[in-house]
């Protein structure tokens, strides 16, 4: 009998220490989505760098002197930690903010296992260039050692060889009882037991049973995170028809995002800029530093606009509707020609190739109109999701990169957050609402919560105190 539970205490070992593995793998996962989701607006995703926040990377390093409960006090509320005269950091901090001139964003929802899990999906970043184990499998015992090391990263290897020889355990140790019972029954001289097979021994069914559970458990997980995942498209930055680098405009160039996206603080959509506001600049920008003449040709193109017109040289120099396309490319050529001295036959042709795409030609190619830029959409919500841009702009003070990222270093944009309803939800769980100055206060829309208005000295209201998880807000 002591034998058969050997059996079923290393078949149960096996079996938690491979779903410990997939659970150490999901925290860091879990690490990155409460990274981008709360951090990664101020912190560069590298965590090497600096950005409005400093560099992450050796964010326990620089803590190491202080109790691992003060570090995530200062995640959580780094004013309340400042406050704190009890604090054996609260010098370092107080430098800190100091230092940076900037409040950061208090996180009271996060969870000691939640700021754990950012921290190992940090350091994995930050020495290996990789989101999951094994390249770091946990943050160091006590937080007081530092950044978990190089040579450490080969826990997650030594697990699976430590579940190979638990399961390899298992089953010799299933064959030497087999063998024990056999001679036992040989002794006594009672009924022969039957030598066992190693693949009987593998089938036993007690060992069946358990890889039935996990295979169960494992399913349903797989099942129940792709379905939660699905429609989801985070991180997805595809190719648009013209290569508009953000990171020039909004960020070398210094433009507001509202100048161009100037929807965002009066309607529900942030809105494309049409092409005009594009030749705002362009009439007078005609060679880009990154992709010459190429970029702002397509611009000309799908405006009609006629970049070598001595006439009218100002905004609005448009060729006629009775200017046949061969005609467009003659007066292209030209101006390819006399931006780009020297430029090989081969590329401008090339640049001239992609005009085609801008206009669209009658059947008797006649008339010749230009087309709207197919611009591909990256953000975009379910159907039964309602967003509204300019209440959270206008009325929430809600910052672009908040949502998008830090779209002044894209220079192809991409999904920054998830945009799933957990993320919505723990985001009005946090943020404050911002009554002072606020003319939705003022005209009376939010009086209502005049004693929220009394509380915001005593730590502030959260958007969900105000009704921001109520589904009809979202779900119409």
């Amino acid at each position: 009998m002591i034998y058969q539970n050997l059996v079923r205490y290393f078949s149960l070992a096996f079996l938690f220490l491979a779903l410990s593995l997939g659970a150490q793998a999901q925290d860091a996962k879990h690490g990155k989505e409460l990274f981008l989701a709360n951090c990664a607006s101020c912190h560069n995703a590298n965590m090497k760098d600096n950005a409005t926040g400093p560099a992450l990377g050796d964010v326990e390093a620089r803590w190491a002197e202080f109790p691992q409960e003060e570090l995530y006090a200062w995640i959580r509320n780094s004013q309340g930690l400042i406050a704190d005269n009890s604090a054996a950091s609260q010098a370092y901090a107080a430098d800190l903010y100091k230092k940076w001139g900037s409040v950061m964003t208090p996180f009271p929802a996060l969870t000691d296992a939640d700021i754990q899990d950012m921290l190992v999906y940090i350091q994995n970043k930050y020495e290996f260039g990789c989101d999951s184990p094994p390249c770091v499998t946990a943050v160091a015992e006590g937080g007081n050692e530092g950044p978990a090391k190089e040579e450490d990263s080969s826990t997650g290897i030594i697990l699976i060889i430590l579940a190979v020889v638990l399961a390899l355990s298992t089953v010799f140790l299933a064959r030497y009882i087999n063998n024990l019972n056999r001679l036992a029954a040989q002794k006594t001289g009672g009924e022969p037991v039957a030598s066992k097979s190693f693949l009987q021994i593998v089938l036993n069914p007690t060992i069946v049973r358990l890889l039935i559970f996990a295979l169960v458990i494992f399913g349903g997980y797989t099942t129940v995170n792709n379905a939660i995942n699905l429609g989801r498209q985070q991180n997805y930055a595809p190719e648009q028809p013209i290569k508009f680098s953000h990171a020039l405009h909004a960020g070398k160039n210094g433009i507001d995002c509202q100048y161009c996206h100037d929807g965002a603080r009066r309607s529900k959509h942030a809105v494309i800029p049409a092409m005009n506001t594009c030749m705002n600049c362009h009439t007078a920008v005609k060679k880009g530093p990154e992709h010459g003449t190429a970029e702002i040709l397509k611009i000309y193109a799908s405006t009609g606009f006629n970049p070598i017109s001595i006439e009218t040289p100002q905004y609005g120099a448009y060729f006629s509707d009775t200017v046949s396309l061969e005609s467009r490319l003659a007066v292209y050529e030209k101006w390819l020609k006399a931006s780009n001295e020297g430029m090989a036959e081969g590329d401008i042709k090339a640049q001239l190739a992609a005009v085609p795409q801008f206009i669209e030609t009658s059947e008797d190619s006649k008339l010749v109109n230009t087309k709207p830029v197919s611009w591909i959409r990256i953000h975009n919500l379910p159907d039964h999701v309602y967003f509204n841009h300019s209440q959270h702009v206008t009325a929430g003070k809600v910052e672009c990169q908040d949502c998008h990222g830090a779209v002044e270093e894209m220079a192809v944009v991409k999904q920054h957050a998830p945009l799933s309803m957990g993320w919505c939800v723990n985001c009005h769980r946090q943020t404050k609402v911002k009554f002072d100055e606020n003319a939705y206060y003022q005209a009376d829309y939010y009086k209502q919560y005049e004693e929220y208005h009394k509380e915001i000295q005593e730590g502030g209201v959260t958007v969900e105190e105000i009704g921001g998880l109520e589904c009809q807000k979202c779900h119409y």
